[in-house]
């Protein structure tokens, strides 16, 4: 079978996803969604079912008989499920008790702490300082020649907001946004589980630091949760450390995502010049039609689960795909076209359900003021290399560019 090239047949017992994936996934999904309801593939060493269409995908989504919480059970599920023992990646099991992992009542616990730090009306109180981040930042950009948006614009817009947000210092932050792309999108067993360890002792470091150096901020405020009322325990604290710094860093693939579909679409680009009202839609549709996650992490059911003609056993890996359902023409029409002015209601860049992403309004808010602050700033935006030349990192899950060089005016 030719390496770019999936088979088509559900009954096969491995669906290749290949090296084409990692460039251009859209239409090996759309090949995906149009095989089965769910199909069987090969990620980082183990079986994945990847659920293919929007209905059964929001089914696993909400929760309802599916389980986040891989580390009491992971001996059983491995046993079942491992495929290539050489590629799968060990990880302290420390370092996996985060709001992100548990199930239940646990992550209810977490969840209530959590999501009043992270609401609408708690991360506007930024905004003013976003925007000042965004205007120096585009103020410094250099006009007429090539630059890489990602560590010339969107990463340090991002680094210095979330650093202010959670207590952290100048520069501290500066080595996360690496050790975050390699834990994620890491070229080999090694670097992930590198990466791992640097992200989960930095954590640790910060949770020391800052019951040292108190201060006015999200991660004082949580470490007294943990101190004072024991809604945390130490693995809890500092993995939920980890995974919001890991979370942080989404944004700058929202901002680069959003401008290359506004880029493929000038007209859209600029509608979007000519009403900035509709800059909020114009995000939303940006990070529809390029999700930052191609997939979301696996859970797993006691029970079968059916799927039309398809049963998935007890205990097998279920992988929901935020970017085959946000392209679901059952309920967006025209789903691959940009429209700006689309309502995006349903779309799962974001997740959805219990497990729904914290971060929803800090990235949202950054990615809208990155793009006001471009586009205030110059007239005219370009890539500076041809869209096929852009370099994605590789992985199944997460969609990302290692750099996006761009032209303005």
């Amino acid at each position: 079978m030719a390496d770019d090239v999936p088979t088509t047949d559900p009954r096969c017992p491995m669906h290749l996803l290949t090296r084409r994936f990692v460039q251009e996934p859209y239409p090996m999904l759309r090949a995906l969604r149009e095989t089965a309801p769910a199909v069987p593939v090969e990620a980082n060493g183990y079986r994945m079912w990847v659920i293919t269409h929007y209905q059964e995908i929001k089914r696993v989504l909400i929760g309802r008989g599916f389980y986040k919480d891989l580390l009491p059970r992971r001996k059983e599920l491995s046993a079942q499920t491992v495929l290539l023992p050489g590629k799968t990646a060990r990880m302290l099991h420390s370092s996996r008790r985060s709001v992100l992992e548990r199930d239940g009542a646990d992550h209810r616990r977490m969840r209530a702490v959590l999501d009043p730090e992270m609401s609408e009306a708690t991360i506007a109180q930024h905004e003013q300082e976003i925007i000042a981040t965004a205007r120096e930042l585009t103020g410094a950009l250099p006009t007429g020649e090539p630059f890489d948006l990602v560590t010339s614009f969107a990463r340090p817009l991002v680094v210095r907001t979330i650093a202010r947000i959670v207590g952290l210092v100048d520069g501290e932050l500066d080595e996360f946004p690496t050790w975050a792309n390699l834990m994620v999108t890491g070229n080999s067993v090694a670097q992930i589980e590198e990466s791992s360890l640097h992200l989960f002792r930095f954590a640790e470091r910060v949770v020391a630091r800052k019951r040292r150096e108190p201060g006015d901020d999200l991660f004082t405020r949580l470490i007294r949760q943990c101190d004072e009322e024991g809604k945390f325990d130490e693995d809890e604290l500092a993995s939920t450390f980890m995974v919001l710094l890991v979370g942080s860093c989404e944004p700058i693939n929202a901002m680069v995502h959003t401008l290359l579909v506004l880029l493929r679409n000038p007209d859209q680009l600029m509608r979007l010049r000519e009403n900035r009202s509709l800059l909020a839609s114009a995000v939303d549709e940006g990070i529809r039609l390029e999700s930052p996650f191609r997939m979301l992490p696996p859970r797993f059911s006691d029970e079968p689960f059916e799927l039309g003609d398809i049963v998935i056993p007890p205990r097998e890996f279920i992988v929901p795909s935020p970017a085959i359902a946000n392209r679901d023409p059952d309920l967006f029409p025209n789903p691959d076209v940009c429209d700006i002015a689309r309502r995006s209601h349903g779309a799962m860049s974001f997740g959805h359900g219990p497990h729904r992403c914290l971060g929803i309004e800090l990235g949202k808010l950054e990615t809208r003021i990155a793009i006001a602050a471009l586009l205030d700033r110059f007239t005219d935006i370009r890539l500076a290399i041809s869209p096929d030349q852009i370099v994605w990192r590789p992985g199944m899950f997460m969609r990302r560019a290692d750099t996006f060089p761009v032209v303005c005016h």
